[in-house]
Order: structure tokens, then sequence, then C-alpha cells
């Protein structure tokens, strides 16, 4: 499934971007498979084959629209509408004719040792020139195409011959409208179709009359489309269309297609009409999707017009839940008050239990004097009674928690002493955000786990079915102490397992998860300074192989995936020289360079949000030297630009970043002009367009990485897993002071690989 060609929407980053004009173009990866097993099936029980080949002594029957599909002379048979019964042996051997039919219906074919000419053969005489390919290829010792490859390639022969009307054995009618289709294509293509023509309802035996049919007409169009193609094209609102036509006619493959592109394609708005699509149609699975996004977001949620709209039970499980996320409690009442007052009359009755599930003891005191000023709440009423028993309740306070967890680990700081510089080996959990207008802005850590191996920074990690990948990076600071190592820590179990090795040891280089696989990106060596090879990993297989290189050798860069595809920024090369290009490294083909940053920068993050990427910090060139890059930038690909945002409050270089709740986070790493290592957890709002600074780490570090984990209610709410103050006992408040880096002469860690200028 991937975003088609139509325009993006050019809003400014923030915005909800509910274009009706935007449109997308889906396809189903699997369609072809899946279209295939069903025509094998359906000749296998004889169902629908209007072709009986004869090749010697045997009888073949088979679908004529699929061997007209890879076969010139089928083809032209059915363009002519032959009939009757078809001698292929003064054309070819039964080896041969066997090869055609199996790569008609599977794509491949087994062809017995010496039989390769037979085969040939057989492709030139029937016009099956993909074969011809095949074997000339598999001569000269070269890969061909894959299965699932010329699978697609025979099913968009049998479009072409749809939309060319060659051969349509089937003319449905309704509404004064005409479509014609082949039987065996719809059936292989749709389940509805399948029933349909197979079970033996009264359509079966239509026969060569017109059928009418009590499907509209736009059904059709989108139904026999999708048969053939694996494709649907719309908007937001025709996806919804579409995929209650598919629950109609329980055409499953479009459904799936459909509720996948939804999800991933939410917004504010949209996740209220994903809740009530999921309503009316009882998805559970996608209701549950539409309630995280809007709990994640709900701050754009409220402002949606469709919000007063709301019913009483969603408002209630969304306000109840400990994963609404709110930059502050009051926000949370003045949503319930929004609701509220959209039907005073007729829902004042509900307001004790609307204003129950908002948590009055998280607000300050300027929050209570706002929640005070609204006349709901004046004295001394029921509600007012209801604010003050939640203000004086000494009870254990449930804060707001996000589903997801922010986790950090690796990275090197100053040890306790001051005098020395000590890396991690520690992975540590965000288990609490305190924040709001009237509380001091504090991060609750939790303990996660270490490392299996010892401490490490400078490496890379990268997250893949919710299990996080730990790969490379220096465990100490000598020039040899690169680490080639790999390992993974599934928190379902909370255990790591070590796998293969990477190729070559490498540090600061950045990995990533797309399509089931990991991929790692240049960096530095023990023996080079920047290197341009590009490993993947293939967890089931365990195993490491080499991808197309970057286009030059490069470190200190950043990485991150976006609709598939995985893209590269800025960095340095072997010259020490910084870059702002911005790289995308697609399957099968090499790197494409697309608009370069305004700004050069290395030891950067960059994260994808929303459809578009973000880079913030690092490290950028000025005035022979290396100084701190407080400059952010967001990229949109739909317009291959870059736009300036407010830049971050500090300099975060080699800091750690991830997308949490719809917000970029942006955690540790040091100033290049003070040597300061950076204690603070700072979030960039795209709605509001500004930073913020949440709280703090539990020690001021740099080179460490973060990610975003679903973590199993046990290791959430672990009260072991605190982590302490320094010499207190306490959760929360890391120590605020930090020391300058020391020369690594001294047995210190190295200035980061990006800069070499001497200290």
């Amino acid at each position: 499934m991937w975003p088609g060609k139509g325009s993006e929407p050019a809003e400014e980053p923030g915005e909800e971007g509910d274009v009706p004009e935007l449109r997308w173009e889906l396809r189903s990866e699997c369609h072809a498979r899946q279209f295939f097993e069903a025509a094998l099936e359906l000749r296998r029980q004889g169902q629908l084959t209007d072709m009986t080949v004869t090749a010697g002594a045997r009888r073949y029957q088979a679908h004529g629209v699929v061997l007209a599909a890879i076969s010139s002379f089928f083809c032209q048979r059915l363009a002519r509408r032959a009939t009757g019964e078809v001698d292929v042996s003064p054309l070819a051997t039964p080896c041969g004719w066997e090869a055609m039919l199996d790569f008609a219906y599977t794509g491949a074919f087994a062809a017995m040792p010496g039989t390769a000419g037979e085969v040939v053969a057989a492709a030139q005489a029937l016009g099956v020139p993909r074969v011809v390919e095949i074997c000339r290829r598999m001569g000269d010792g070269l890969e061909a195409r894959s299965l699932d490859e010329e699978q697609w390639e025979t099913l968009r022969s049998m479009e072409e011959l749809y939309r060319a009307g060659v051969g349509c054995d089937l003319v449905l009618t309704t509404e004064g409208e005409t479509f014609r289709a082949h039987q065996a294509a719809l059936s292989c293509g749709c389940e509805y179709f399948r029933a349909m023509f197979c079970s033996g309802m009264r359509e079966a035996r239509q026969g060569a009359d017109p059928l009418p049919t009590l499907m509209a007409p736009a059904d059709l169009r989108l139904l026999l489309p999708f048969a053939y193609s694996g494709t649907v094209v719309g908007s937001w609102a025709e996806l919804l269309g579409a995929a209650e036509t598919a629950l109609q006619y329980q055409a499953s493959g479009l459904l799936v297609l459909c509720l996948e592109a939804l999800q991933q394609k939410l917004s504010p708005a949209r996740s209220l009409d994903l809740l009530a699509f999921a309503r009316a149609y009882d998805l559970r699975p996608l209701g549950t999707a539409a309630q995280a996004y809007a709990l994640a977001n709900f701050d754009g949620v409220a402002r949606c017009p469709g919000f007063p709209a709301l019913p009483l039970a969603e408002l209630l499980a969304l306000l109840g839940s400990d994963e609404l996320y709110v930059a502050s409690e009051v926000d949370a009442f003045e949503a319930a008050l929004l609701w509220l007052d959209a039907d005073r009359t007729r829902r004042l009755p509900h307001a004790e239990a609307v204003l129950a599930r908002v948590r009055f003891y998280l607000m300050g005191t300027r929050e209570l004097r706002r929640v005070r000023a609204a006349d709901l709440l004046a004295p001394p009423g029921r509600l007012y009674q209801l604010l003050v028993a939640a203000v004086a309740d000494e009870g254990p306070c449930r804060v707001r928690t996000p589903a997801g967890a922010l986790v950090i680990c690796g990275g090197d700081g100053l040890a306790p002493s001051l005098a020395t510089r000590r890396p991690a080996r520690e992975l540590l959990f965000a288990h609490r955000f305190h924040s709001g207008v009237g509380l001091v802005k504090q991060v609750e850590w939790r303990r996660l786990g270490q490392f299996p191996d010892g401490p490490r920074f400078r490496h890379a990690a990268a997250v893949l079915d919710n299990a996080l990948y730990v790969l490379g990076g220096k465990h100490y600071y000598g020039v040899r102490d690169t680490l080639a190592t790999a390992f993974r820590y599934d928190p379902a179990q909370d255990s790591w397992q070590s796998l293969a090795d990477m190729p070559s040891a490498r540090s600061s280089f950045p990995a990533v998860g797309v399509a089931g696989r990991i991929y790692a990106l240049g960096g530095s060596s023990e023996d080079t300074y920047c290197t341009d090879g590009v490993q993947c990993y293939d967890p089931p297989a365990d195993t490491w192989r080499p991808c197309s290189p970057l286009p030059a050798p490069l470190c200190g860069h950043a990485a991150c995936t976006l609709d598939g595809s995985i893209y590269v920024s800025g960095g340095c090369d072997d010259s020490n020289e910084g870059r702002a290009w911005l790289l995308r490294l697609g399957p099968g083909g090499p790197p494409a360079q697309l608009a370069p940053m305004m700004e050069e920068r290395a030891g950067h993050i960059m994260e994808a949000l929303g459809g578009r990427l973000y880079v913030a910090g690092g490290l950028r060139w000025h005035d022979g030297g290396y100084t701190d890059q407080l400059a952010c930038e967001v990229y949109s690909p739909s317009t291959d630009a870059w736009v300036r945002l407010n830049p971050l409050p500090q300099a975060h270089v080699g800091g750690a970043s991830a997308v949490l709740q719809g917000e970029l986070y942006v955690l540790g790493g040091y100033s290049q002009e003070t040597y300061r290592d950076n204690h603070l957890v700072h979030a960039y709002q795209p709605g509001r367009g500004r930073w913020v600074t949440l709280g703090t780490l539990p020690q001021a570090c740099a080179d460490l990485r973060a990610c975003v984990l679903l973590l199993p209610p046990a290791l959430r709410g672990d009260p072991a897993r605190l982590v302490p103050r320094h010499g207190t006992g306490q959760p929360l408040a890391p120590p605020h002071g930090v020391g300058t880096r020391p020369p690594t002469e001294q047995g210190t860690p190295l200035s980061p690989p990006w800069d070499r200028v001497p200290l």
C-alpha cells in the first residue's frame, strides 16, 4: 500500500490537512497472490473453465482470460471469441505446454533437466515472451523477476483485456448502465462474485443474456476495477464509501486495504469520522485505533466542528482515559464545557457525569480560577461541590499517561564524581509526564532494563514490530572499541536476544526499520572516518546482506522512514565537510537527491510527523569552526520544499529524538560552544508552532537513543523500577550541574566524529 501521485495538502505544518481535493491511490500488495491462488483453486475444481487444451494425449481445463494474459496465441482466440477444443500439440510438447500453464497461474514454472529447449520453443510458438526472457536470464546466470512481480504483470495484462473489452463473457446491467467483465476474473478478485458464480446461485445460470443486478453503478465502478488491479483511488470520503461498499458486498481485500489506509491518514477531524464509522458497523479494532488517535491529539479533536456532535459515551471514554493527552487539564475541562454548551438544555443532566471525568486535582491555582469563572460551576450547586470534592480529595492522583512509552537507552555523561565520563548501559522509560500550567513540568523515569553486553553510546536503535533493535556503537573511548554486535529487546517478554553481528563495526550512524527489515546506514568504523555502506538485516533469517551504498561516505547523519521510503539528511563526509542534502532511498534503485535543507548540519535529529520530515539541532560550520545549530526545518514531500520553524531553545548536539502523541521530542545531547551536556527534554508542538520544555533526563548525557514502545502493564506498573534522585532515593530530579568535556588524551570521550577540531 502506498500513497498515490495525487496532490498533497499545501497547508502549513500543524494544520489538519482535510483538503477535499486530496486523493490517494492505494494497492493491496497481496492481491495478485490471492487472485491467482483463487484462480488455481477454481481450475482444480473445474469451475468457470471455458478453455479445453489438448497436448499430446492429455486434456487440460483452464480459464481463457488467464491464458490470454500471458499468450498472444490465446489472446487472439479470445478476441475472435473462438470456441471449441484447442490442440497445441503442433506448437508445444506436453512438457513445454505445462510450463506455460504453470506460469499463467503461478508466475513460475518447473523446467526438468534437459527440457529448457522445449520450454523456450513452446513460449515462442504460443507467444509468451516473458518465459523466453526468463529462460534467457537463467542461461546467462542472471536473477529473474520474483514470482510476485510476474503475477502482478499477468494481472496487469488481464486488466488491459478488461478495459479493452476483449473476451468479456459477462454483462451486468443496473439503473440503465451496462458493465462488461470476465466471470473468471471477477470470481478470482472478489469473494462476492465468486459466491455469485460458483455456489449455484441463479446468477450462475444466466447464460449469455445481460444479468440485471441491484448493485448501484457506483459500487460496480469500484468493485470491478479492484478485482482486476487490487487498487482503489479516492479522497478520504470516497475511501470511507469504499469501505462501506466492501462491508456490504463482503469484499475482504478491499475492506482491509481501505481500513489500513483510513487509519494511516488520520487527522483530528477524520478521527471523529472514523469513530462514527466504526460505531455504525461495530468495527471494534478500527474504533480502538480512531480512539487512540483522538486521545493523542485531543487538542485538535476538541477544535473540530464535529466534536460537539460526539455521543455521550464516546466523550466520557475520551475524558476518562488515562491516555488522554492535554497540555493542561484545563483543556479537558474546556472541551467538556464546549460539548455541554452545544445543547445545554438536553445535556445539562449529564453535566455531572462529564465533569467527573475531568481531573481537577491536576490543576494549579490559576487554572482553577478559570474553572470557577464558568457559570456551570458557580456555588453552591452540585457541580461546584463536585469541584471542591475533587480538589480536596487526598487519595492517589490518576495522572494522564500515554499509551506508548518514551524509551531512552545508552549514551554517555559525567560520572557522579564529575571527574570522568562514563557510558551508560541502562534503558529507561518515561512513566509519567507531570505537565500543567500550575505545575512544575517533570518526567518520572523508570528503569526498563540494561544492555546485555555492557554500556554503549553512539549506537543505533530502531523499532520493528514493537521490538527494539540496538546496533553497533562504542562501549568505551578507545579507537578500537567500536562494536558490530546487534541485540533485540522484546518488551512483551522483557527479554534480550543476541542477533547476528553486523558485517562491520560502526558508530555514529542511524538505523531504521521498514518493510520487515532493519537498515544500518553509513557511519564511522575502526578503519575509516566515514563509510557509505548500507546493510539490511532480515529478522526471520537472522542474516545481514549489503544494499546499494550511500552516494558518499557519511557519519553524524540522521535517517527516518516515511510512506515506506528511507530518508537520510545531513552528516559529514571524509573531508569533515557538513552536508545539507536530503536523500530518499527506495527498493531496487539508486538514492534520489531531493531539495537540500536550508542549513548544513550533522549530529542532528530527523523524524517523520504528520506526513512531513522535521529536522532539528546538530552542528554547523561557522567562521572556521563548528558551532551549535539551533535552526529547525520541516520538509513536505508533495512540494519538495523546506520551511523554517522556530529554533530550538537550547543546543542538542548528539541528542535523541522520538515522536509521541503527535509531538517531536528531542532529548539530551550537548553544546559544542560550551561543551556542557544537556539534561532537558524539549517537545515541538506542530499545532502551536512552538517548543516546550517537558522536564529533564535522569542525568545529562549525549550520544543516546530514544524510541517509543508499547510496554505491558507489568513493566509500567512496577514500583521497583523507579529511578532515584542522586543520593535521595526519590524519583525524578536529575542533577542540573554538568561540566565541560575533558580532553580526549586523558582517557575521556572523543569529541564527536563529525568534529575533529581540537578542544
